[in-house]
């Protein structure tokens, strides 16, 4: 059966479908990577057709076929492939550079569509509707973003992330013109330094890559080396790397130098790349990278077992920091139950926002990088865990539609290079103060959060840690552990040195719960007290 369809009807199949923000979790991510396979068969399934059928295949299409059979075999088979930052964005490149030149060269205007490519369409319908949001170009410049910034905090090595081993974990290799395109971006951010480093290690790897693009050499490279110092005031160092390459016949190559050459001024010359904050090392970053309290530090830390209200019921408590006291609740949440909360959260997500201070407004900030759902206390599991983070903290979790305990759980999926930076969980508005408008109803007159529970519900295997700039602590990311700690002193002011942040995520899916217990119920459990 063959149709002949109008020009009108294929873009409307291929462009109706709404972006979103899918860099932002890797959940999401990796419902990508699965759907995807379901497209490489429908596309082997049209190619086939066509061989037995002795149709003409374009060269484009045999070559796209080869390109993609390989990676998104991987990519749909195994379950962690979107758990890597490398192997995202060459998901998100896929669906965005290749993919389109797939159906736009079968489901073309006035093309001629049989059986196989019907049922690829239908596929590409299906597939759609599954992952509610086609990737768009900005989630190819934010998972390149995301890789720049993994540097910055981990320092990994960037030879070996082009050639698909990041943290000893193989990965799709990077080839030239991705390279390039994470160079582009990184000048586009002002990542100066990081284009350079990035340029440097291309340079050091095309003698030994098969990739054949004769717009991607060691002339282009360079310039693009050069362009970097230039734009970094560095004109010196700019006209001396294109010296050697004036000889090479290409005029453009000659002006450019000249113009580097002729920019020169002596006095105002930099001798280093100017590195922006993004760029700058900082205890935070350390922070993320390993444990910095000192041995006297650590001596002093201890664990041991809690009692609740509940003779049989003990906690395994593990002291991360003495003052303001921070602790990690071990074992405290099943796999089942933490399924559950992953599960239910899934079907709400939405990008994950902050607080602006003074107007307590919430939007969408790049120093946020996940995405979030609310689950209210109902009967089961939800409510069950709850009631648990009160026997072990001896704190009042009671939900009810006035004056709740507690807020809704928070579940958190973080995305590629996901991270929080630091901040307070404390609005700022406590309890005696005016009740705060842009509270739900069951939490007006509650006053602030007196303390943050924070349930761990899967293993990450690199990054992801919660660390506290201001006194030291580190809480490495570990599957049923919980940490918790007070936002508020006892006289009802923020505690600032808990000012906490989450690591970027460099290898794994990480999923956290937190549960926010607010002032309003805790005056018998934490009586107030004017001395801090």
């Amino acid at each position: 059966m063959i149709f002949l369809w109008n020009i009108s009807i294929v873009c409307c199949l291929l462009f109706h479908i709404i972006h979103g923000e899918i860099f932002t979790s890797v959940y999401k991510l990796s419902i990508l990577a699965n759907e995807e396979g379901k497209l490489l068969r429908a596309f082997k399934k049209y190619i086939a057709t066509q061989i037995r059928d002795q149709r003409s295949i374009s060269l484009e299409l045999q070559r796209l076929l080869n390109d993609l059979e390989s990676a998104v075999t991987d990519s749909s088979q195994n379950p962690r492939y979107a758990e890597n930052p490398i192997n995202s964005f060459h998901l998100l490149g896929r669906f965005i550079y290749k993919w389109p030149v797939v159906y736009s060269n079968i489901l073309c205007a006035e093309c001629r569509l049989d059986d196989a490519a019907l049922y690829l369409n239908t596929t590409y319908q299906i597939v759609s509707m599954n992952i509610v949001h086609w990737p768009g170009e900005y989630d190819v410049k934010a998972s390149a973003q995301a890789l720049l910034r993994l540097r910055t905090f981990y320092y990994f090595n960037i030879d070996k992330a082009i050639n698909g081993i990041l943290f000893d974990e193989q990965c799709q290799p990077l080839n030239p013109s991705q390279v390039l395109k994470i160079i582009r971006i990184a000048i586009d951010s002002n990542l100066l330094n990081e284009a350079k480093l990035w340029c440097e290690a291309l340079l050091r790897i095309l003698p030994f890559t098969s990739y054949q693009d004769e717009n991607i050499n060691d002339l282009a490279i360079n310039r693009f080396l050069a362009a970097i110092y230039n734009q970094a005031g560095m004109h010196k160092k700019a006209a001396g790397v294109l010296l050697e390459l004036t000889q090479s016949g290409y005029s453009e190559v000659d002006q450019e130098y000249e113009f580097y050459k002729n920019s020169i001024n002596e006095t105002d010359e930099k001798q280093n790349i100017a590195l922006v904050a993004e760029e700058y090392d900082n205890h935070y970053k350390q922070l993320c990278r390993e444990n910095r309290k000192s041995p006297r530090e650590y001596s002093k830390l201890y664990c041991y077992s809690s009692v609740t209200s509940i003779p049989y019921y003990n906690a395994k408590v593990e002291i991360a920091n003495l003052q303001p006291k921070i602790l990690v609740f071990h074992d405290v949440i099943s796999e089942t139950e933490a399924s559950y909360l992953r599960q239910e959260g899934s079907k709400k997500f939405t990008r994950s926002t902050v607080v602006r201070t003074g107007n307590y407004r919430t939007v969408a900030d790049s120093i946020r990088i996940s995405q979030t759902a609310w689950l209210y206390d109902g009967p089961g599991i939800a409510e069950k865990t709850t009631h648990r983070v009160g026997l072990l903290t001896g704190l009042a979790t009671k939900s009810s539609p006035r004056f709740s305990n507690t807020e809704a759980y928070q579940i958190v999926n973080y995305g590629i290079g996901g991270m929080y930076h630091p901040h307070h969980d404390a609005f700022e508005k406590p309890l005696w103060g005016p009740p705060n408008k842009n509270d739900p109803l069951e939490l007006i007159g509650t006053g602030d959060r007196i303390a943050t529970w924070m349930f761990y519900l899967n293993d990450v295997k690199v990054g992801g840690a919660t660390v506290f700039p201001n006194v030291n602590a580190r809480v490495p990311v570990k599957k049923g552990s919980a940490a918790f700690w007070y936002n508020l002193l006892p006289s009802g002011e923020n505690d600032h040195r808990v000012l906490h942040a989450g690591c970027p995520v460099v290898i794994g899916s990480k999923w956290i719960g937190n549960k926010w217990i607010r002032e309003g119920g805790q005056m018998l459990q934490r009586p107030c007290d004017l001395n801090p």
